[in-house]
């Protein structure tokens, strides 16, 4: 078994893009067919904010696991939610002589928040199985080794005369 870490460093860049460069096209583009799936489900579940870096930090390191798709919606949620650049900002609740909080009108809250943060941590583990997976899968491995699957005539059960 070798180990090829450009398999895993291109899997990172993109998920699924570690087995294309190697050959293995379909399980690649299933690859990232799954991880992105996952990803895009859990901003539209959770909203833009469900990827913070700073607020939800120990979350933040499953989701990385995406690649830089998620710092570029960590840094699209720094950029237009926590800005004020899209919505409205408002005061939060707080104790007495405490620091006013402010937030945005368009932060996700309860529970359909946690779940999009779910997801999008799901994907990011799921991607570093792929990423993983590519570094140690035999390049053009994608095709079948056996003509069972393909139903080929030829290949008879063991036993079989």
């Amino acid at each position: 078994m070798n180990f090829r870490p450009i398999g895993a460093l291109l899997g990172w860049l993109f998920p699924g893009l570690g087995h294309i460069a190697a050959g293995n096209t379909r399980r690649g583009l299933y690859a990232m067919a799954g991880v992105m799936l996952l990803f895009v489900s859990g901003l539209l579940v959770g909203g833009l904010d469900c990827v913070d870096r700073t607020e939800d930090s120990l979350w933040f390191i499953g989701q990385a696991g995406s690649g830089p798709i998620a710092f570029a919606a960590s840094f699209a949620n720094d950029a237009l939610l926590k800005s004020g650049s899209v919505g409205e900002m408002i005061t939060m609740p707080a104790p007495p002589n405490a620091p006013k909080v402010f937030a945005n009108t368009y932060k996700g809250l309860a529970h359909a928040n946690e779940f999009g943060t779910l997801l999008v941590f799901l994907a990011g583990l799921l991607n570093v199985c792929v990423l993983l997976d590519a570094a140690v899968r035999e390049p053009k491995s994608d095709g079948t080794t056996s003509g069972r699957r393909t139903g080929d005539p030829r290949v008879k059960p063991e036993g079989m005369p």
